[in-house]
């Protein structure tokens, strides 16, 4: 229960920064052009839908606390989720899935650069795709390694 606190008010902080972040791209739009000018407003909405989550999550643990029935239904849930996260067949399931979609992405991430590229695309956008591209083959580089060391 404490931990599914914990996820709701880092969904809500988290989805709140993104949206205050998306509020100030908007506040200082001058010398966007061309796709750039709607960024602000999806960061704004993704960012909206990530603190709404949050504030589900948190009111459904206060109704837990106000009403035993929703409570016991409550804890009755996480300890089936917690049983199906841990059995090894849905883990391997989720690993599987996992590696063949970050496969997939890796493979699709090359050829939108140069789409991007060919097509003339502002310089930012074309940067902000590299520099996602770059930080994922890091993180998988950096978690390769920490994964090698403890197993």
């Amino acid at each position: 229960m404490k931990r599914m606190v914990k996820i709701g008010l880092s969904s809500f902080s988290g989805g709140l920064g993104f949206a205050l972040l998306g509020v100030a791209m908007l506040l200082f739009q001058a010398g966007m052009e061309g796709l750039l000018l709607a960024l602000p407003i999806a960061i704004i909405s993704i960012g909206g839908i990530i603190a709404v989550t949050g504030i589900i999550m948190l009111t459904g643990r206060l109704m837990a606390r106000k009403s035993p029935a929703f409570a016991k239904e409550i804890a009755d849930h996480d300890k089936d989720v917690d049983i199906l996260e841990n059995d090894e067949r849905n883990i391997a399931i989720t690993r599987k899935a996992s590696t063949t979609a970050h496969n997939i992405a890796r493979w699709l991430d090359t050829p939108l650069i140069i789409f991007l590229i060919v097509m003339q695309a502002e310089l930012m956008v074309t940067l902000v795709f590299l520099a996602a591209m770059m930080a994922k083959t890091i993180m998988y580089a950096l978690l390769r390694h920490k994964y090698n060391k403890e197993m």
